[in-house]
């Protein structure tokens, strides 16, 4: 099994944390991590890493710095499908903004089934949320409400969205680092880790415009 996962978090934060204080003159005393691609065997061993980087980051920063850190993650990698039954019999899809949380969620964790999209075609598929640290002691119905929310944030789209909008976003940055990579590199060439572009040459190719939103 593939295991998608952030490398070198540590430095990915301290780098996201340096320019947010540069721009509002003060760190945040709050963070919520929306991560997806990871399913729930994997939720241990990477989201908890993935975490650790986090906090180690903000331990860099500051030794004092500890804000309130939550981790959510979001997957449309599941069979679930929820339906209404209307008074003349037939089937249709949720309304947008619908939620499951009782029935057949997970007993192991904070979780949730979120309809916050408009089916265009076909049955929709709802997106599953799973609340695995919370040191922002958010409430079930505040964290579907925020999640909702984010959901109406995508600057490509008028309507509401099936993830939130900083999911979104991620997927469209590593689509267009991906996309540069190739551009620049002939891969099946690189045999040997000497062969590999290093740190900085990465960096320069894949974020032209460092901390700028140019992928949207």
């Amino acid at each position: 099994m593939s295991v998608e996962y952030i490398r070198d978090m540590k430095n990915v934060m301290v780098g996201i944390l340096k320019e947010f204080g540069g721009i509002n003159k003060r760190l945040p005393g709050k963070i919520i991590y929306y991560r997806d691609g990871v399913s729930e065997g994997q939720f241990e061993n990477t989201v908890m890493e993935e975490l650790g980087g986090i906090q180690d980051a903000c331990m860099e920063l500051k030794p004092d710095y500890k804000p309130s850190i939550s981790v959510v993650v979001c997957t449309k990698r599941h069979k679930q499908r929820f339906v209404v039954k209307k008074q003349n019999g037939k089937l249709d899809n949720l309304e947008p903004g619908t939620v499951v949380d009782t029935g057949v969620v997970s007993p192991n964790y904070m979780n949730f089934y979120l309809n916050s999209q408009q089916a265009i075609q076909g049955t929709s598929v709802p997106c599953h949320y799973y609340v695995l640290y919370d040191d922002n002691k958010l409430s079930m119905d505040m964290w579907q409400m925020l999640s909702f929310y984010l959901c109406h944030t995508y600057a490509r789209c008028s309507r509401s969205v099936s993830y939130p909008a900083p999911i979104y976003y991620a997927h469209l940055a590593c689509a267009s680092a991906r996309a540069r990579m190739l551009s620049c590199y002939d891969w099946q060439e690189m045999r040997t880790p000497e062969d590999r572009p290093s740190e900085e040459e990465i960096e320069k190719i894949t974020r032209p415009e460092k901390f700028n939103m140019f992928f949207v």
